[in-house]
């Protein structure tokens, strides 16, 4: 059984926004083979919110994370981060093969410039809040598939969550729980929610599944068909999650049906 937990928004930093986007398109290719992917898209996320990105396949959802950690470049309008180091988690754990989980954890550490001990201690740290304590000598063959995305979790944190006095980070999950199976799944929604709470890390989480956005998020963004532009948010917590749930899932339907015709 799924529980519906409180979320509550952890303290924020200085700066009133994460991220800013202002009427922001995104068009790959030029002249007749032209794709435009992204087009006025006007979106503003608070530090340490969880905002969901809602959307059918295609629909630039995972092309507005792209620009948000610059693997990509806006073609129109002003993208704006305020947080330290963007940090991507994706629906693989993309782990290292030779290096134990421990070692994975520490890479983003290593690139960063931290010394030796500072990123053991920081790698030790994260492994226990998503309850790997111990596993660290692991590699990946030796996981389980939710295993591994919690060291890949792990792994997005030390990219992301700051070091004391500086600006919270910023954490693009692109569908991070869409290969795992239904239980392992339910879990690991539920250990991000309460590792959000924990780090007050600002979360964009990119998923096609209405259930998942409503249990996970502060507020749903839904997009268009491509190109995606926003079509409407919602607040969760104003009305009973199934309503919502129904709500969201209907608007999700007009979209996919006014493209398809």
């Amino acid at each position: 059984m799924t529980v519906q937990m409180e979320k509550s928004l952890p303290v924020r930093a200085e700066r009133a926004t994460a991220v800013e986007l202002d009427g922001v398109g995104k068009t790959f290719g030029t002249g007749a083979g032209a794709v435009t992917a992204l087009r006025g898209i006007d979106l503003e996320v608070a530090h340490g919110e969880f905002v969901c990105l809602l959307g059918a396949s295609g629909c630039g959802k995972s092309t507005l994370l792209n620009l948000l950690s610059g693997l990509e470049s806006a073609t129109t309008g002003t993208v704006t981060v305020n947080t330290a180091r963007p940090s991507f988690m994706f629906q693989e754990a993309a782990l290292m093969p030779w290096l134990t989980a421990a070692r994975n954890v520490e890479l983003p550490l290593q690139l960063a410039g931290q010394g030796r001990g500072a990123r053991r201690g920081r790698a030790q740290e994260l492994l226990e809040l998503v309850r790997l304590d111990g596993m660290g000598d692991k590699r990946p063959h030796e996981l389980s598939g939710g295993m591994r995305q919690r060291v890949a979790l792990a792994r997005a944190l030390a990219a992301a969550t700051s070091t004391p006095g500086d600006t919270p980070g910023l954490l693009l999950m692109d569908e991070p729980f869409a290969a795992l199976d239904a239980i392992t799944r339910d879990v690991m929604q539920s250990e991000l929610l309460r590792i959000w709470e924990a780090t007050g890390t600002t979360v964009l989480f990119v998923t096609h599944d209405v259930r998942e956005a409503v249990r996970l998020a502060q507020r749903v963004v839904l997009l268009s068909s491509r190109p995606g532009t926003v079509v409407r948010e919602w607040q969760v917590g104003t009305s009973e999650p199934a309503q919502l749930h129904d709500e969201i899932t209907g608007r999700l339907r007009q979209v996919i049906t006014s493209h398809a015709a």
